[in-house]
Formats: C-alpha cells, structure tokens, sequence
C-alpha cells in the first residue's frame, strides 16, 4: 500500500534522512522510535506530502509517486495530525472536526450527509459527543488532543499518521488512545503511522517496529527483533532490560535506574578492593 524506497531529506546543507526504507501494508501499525533528532517526523511529514522530495519515486502509495497526486487526492488517501497544533481561539470542538472534511469540499462550505455522519462518528468514537459545543480554547491539553485526533479520523484516509499522539494526555488517556488506534486497525482496516517517545507504547499497537537512529533506519521488524537490549544500547545510548511477566501478555522495557547503577559500581569497587588486599 505504502512504499518508502532509497529516501533521503535535507533541510537546506543539513541532512535529516539517508536511504530510509520503509513499506507498510493494509491495515498494519507501524511505529517509528528512535532519540530526538533521528528524523521520525521528518519522515512523517515526507509520507504526507508536505515536504517535496528530490526523487518524487522515493514514496509510492498504491503504486503512485506521490507528486502524481493532486493536493487535495492525497488528503483523501493521507491524513497527518503533527505533535504541536495551532491555538485555535473563537471555534468549538465541532467546528474543528469538521475541518476534516476540508478534502471533499467541492464549492464553498456545505456539509453534505456523509460529512455529517464522518463528524458524529468521530466524535462519538473519541468519546467527544459531550464536548462538541465547547470552545476548543477552553479544553485541557489531553481534551485537545483527541479533538485533533478526531479531526483527522473525520478526514476518513486508508493511511493516518501520527506524530506523538499521546502527548499532554494522563496515563489512563494514554492508554486508551493505544485501544483506539488498534481499534481503528482491527474493525476499519486502517493503516497507522505513529510517532513514538515512549518504548512500550510503541510495543503495545505494533506490527511493526521502525527504529530509527541519525535518520537511518536502525532496525525494521517485529518487536521481538527490533526491541532488545543490544539496540538499545546502541541507539539510546542507555542500558535497559527487556522483561516479559507472568501477568504482562507482551515485553516492557525497563531502563536501569541511576539507584542500580550506582550500586553496581560500588559493588563493582569493592570487589576490586577485595581483590588488591584493601579491603579485609
């Protein structure tokens, strides 16, 4: 469905992107991670078609460059929410939703049946039907950003990208944000690109697993081959255990905390002290 082949992105002198290589199918979660800096959405914003590349080839959706698509062709095919959002003063949770239809707008601004059934279902599947006559303005960052999310769900696309979804939302939000994005594989055979900082949010929705690290892809597999201590190490720079529990249905992450750390180079110390005779 999407292919990224041989992609390469500069700003200006500064190169961001080299020779990255993606492809995900229909109806699959793909996960991009990797430390600030490694180009994640930079390649989100490639996908999407707001930056232009040098090689039009380098992205093909169904088969089609995607310079061949016209700008409002590829937003019934792509919808991206960015990590930060315009403040958007004077306008209620609806009015923004409703933005989403924006693609199928042929003359001026009437809403026709299916954009009214897009709005209600995505406000009802953001749980938002209670908040469609509030000002967006008056909203908690949480709140916020599932009306943006439904927005983008308004847009109704077969591939939706995501640039750290859950940011400003509280544990509980979080996590039911990750339900809604397997939902949204599962029922609607969407295919989701998502942004993520946090490891184990990247473990709990995905297929697949893009780790990238100064803009080239580190590793791309499943989690089990992409997730382990080893490239941890490697990319993050940090040491980290990758523990599976009795009462955990998946792997998590647990960096090695700076208490462990310090205890093991005294451990270490004295060992070594031992050693030399210093210590009886």
């Amino acid at each position: 469905m999407l292919s990224v082949k041989n992609l390469t992105y500069s700003y200006g002198n500064h190169p961001v992107l080299h020779q990255v290589t993606m492809d995900a199918r229909q109806g699959e979660i793909i996960s991009l991670i990797g430390p600030n800096g490694s180009g994640k959405s930079t390649l989100l914003r490639c996908i999407s078609g707001l930056l232009t590349l040098k090689d039009s080839s380098a992205i093909q959706i169904d088969g089609r460059r995607i310079s061949a698509y016209k700008r409002k062709e590829l937003a019934k095919v792509v919808a991206f929410l960015p990590q930060f959002q315009e403040k958007m003063p004077g306008i209620t949770v609806k009015e923004l939703v409703a933005f989403g239809r924006t693609p199928y707008q042929r003359t001026g601004w009437l809403l026709s049946d299916d954009d009214r059934e897009a709005i209600r279902w995505s406000l009802e599947f953001l749980q938002l039907e209670n908040f469609e006559n509030r000002m967006v303005d008056q909203l908690s960052g949480g709140e916020r950003q599932r009306v943006w999310i439904a927005m983008a769900l308004a847009q109704d696309t077969p591939i939706i990208l995501l640039d750290e979804p859950v940011t400003y939302m509280d544990l509980k939000h979080q996590w039911e944000l990750l339900g809604i994005i397997s939902h949204l594989k599962e029922k609607f055979g969407k295919t989701v690109i998502s942004v993520f900082h946090d490891i184990n949010h990247a473990l709990e929705v995905s297929d697949q697993i893009c780790l990238l690290h100064q803009g080239k892809v580190h590793q791309m597999g499943n989690s089990e081959q992409v997730i382990t201590e080893k490239s941890i190490k490697e990319v993050y720079g940090i040491k980290a255990q990758v523990c599976r529990t009795k009462t955990c249905c998946r792997s998590v992450v647990v960096p090695e905390g700076r208490k462990r750390k310090r205890q093991k180079e005294e451990e270490h110390l004295e060992n070594h002290l031992n050693e030399i005779g210093l210590l009886s």
